[in-house]
């Protein structure tokens, strides 16, 4: 009955981890209500009304838990498309305390990305990395100690740039203008808003309203776009599907895979977090996770191509635009009342 009960959690109107928590782990209550299933004719129960109701709520219990995540599994193999004009990138949380540097030096000499994006990278981590700055044309540094420090790598002409703290001094985001081979512009955001838990924040407001910024400044631009970093956020969250909506951006493992990346030491309980939205005018050829660099996230390694240079957005409709708002101002009073 608890897991059952637990299912709905995500269903309520509140921000509280103790019921964002069950978002993340849809899959591993999935496998257990199956267990439950599988295992009634081998368990006492009985087949009282109560007996028979508990089945019930379970059997709907796992239906409704494979209604979310199903639409994540692949329909097809993802197959491995190299075009011409291919862009290799890499999104990683290095974990601040973590010190094997070697590793993901190991791993983007291997890979040789086209951009790398590293998360809670701090002056020390900074300097441990050195080795790879003559392998990039460009390099955007924001270095903290406090778990929310950024650094963006890229091998491609840089035309633009930003440091954006949309609703925290803490929490820096990185947006580029970038060119490919082909001379087409597209935008590349990185970002990592905080996540609610027992250990940092105890509501989703400040990660939800991060999201929310980003999303309507996504809507506006008409260049072709990418979105990716540590989200602190499921794919089949709602708040990742009302990013989705308002940004106008494609979740990229949509009938492709739940690629998790967190805990990357016990996956069999993993969820992805690491997550990559782009526009209509970027087409994802491939996804991957890579092999461990002793932080407990996994990379996320992605490739896209442009495939068209102007989108077509549509102006977003009035309730969610409220809604955006509401976020956005519930967050911004959550960060002032922090301090």
């Amino acid at each position: 009955m608890f897991f059952s009960i637990v299912s709905f959690f995500p269903l309520i109107n509140s921000t509280h981890w103790i019921f964002r928590i069950f978002d993340f782990i849809r899959l591993q209550l999935s496998v257990i209500l199956l267990f439950l299933l599988l295992a009634r004719p081998f368990l006492s129960v009985s087949n009282s009304i109560i007996g028979l109701l508990t089945i019930f709520l379970i059997a709907i219990s796992f239906v409704y838990q494979l209604s979310i995540i199903l639409p994540y599994f692949p329909k097809s193999k993802n197959k491995s498309i190299t075009p011409k004009h291919n862009i290799v990138a890499i999104c990683i949380n290095v974990k601040q305390e973590n010190q094997d540097y070697e590793r993901l030096i190991r791993v983007v000499k291997s890979v040789q990305p086209d951009i790398l994006l590293t998360i809670e990278t701090n002056k020390k981590w900074e300097q441990n990395l050195k080795e790879i700055e003559g392998d990039f044309s460009n390099i955007i540094r924001v270095p903290k100690d406090n778990r929310y420090g950024m650094h963006l790598y890229t091998k491609l002409d840089l035309k633009d740039f930003n440091i954006h703290y949309l609703i925290s001094k803490e929490h820096p985001s990185i947006e580029v203008k970038l060119t490919d081979s082909k001379k087409d512009d597209f935008i590349f955001w990185g970002i990592h808003p905080p996540p609610p838990s027992p250990t940092e924040k105890p509501t989703s407001k400040q990660k939800d309203a991060e999201l929310m910024k980003v999303a309507k400044l996504a809507r506006k631009s008409m260049t072709p776009m990418i979105v990716s970093g540590d989200f602190n956020n499921v794919s089949w969250s709602k708040a990742s599907r009302l990013f989705s909506k308002i940004s106008n951006l494609k979740d990229a493992r949509i009938n492709r895979g739940i690629y998790s990346t967190f805990p990357a030491n016990l996956l069999i309980f993993g969820f992805p977090i690491d997550l990559l939205f782009h526009s209509n005018t970027v087409t994802v050829n491939k996804i991957k996770v890579l092999t461990s660099i002793g932080s407990d996230h996994l990379p996320l390694q992605f490739m896209f191509h442009i495939n068209s240079k102007v989108d077509t957005n549509k102006e977003l409709n009035s309730n969610l635009k409220s809604l955006a708002n509401q976020k956005i101002m519930e967050g911004k009073e959550a960060a002032k009342n922090e301090n």
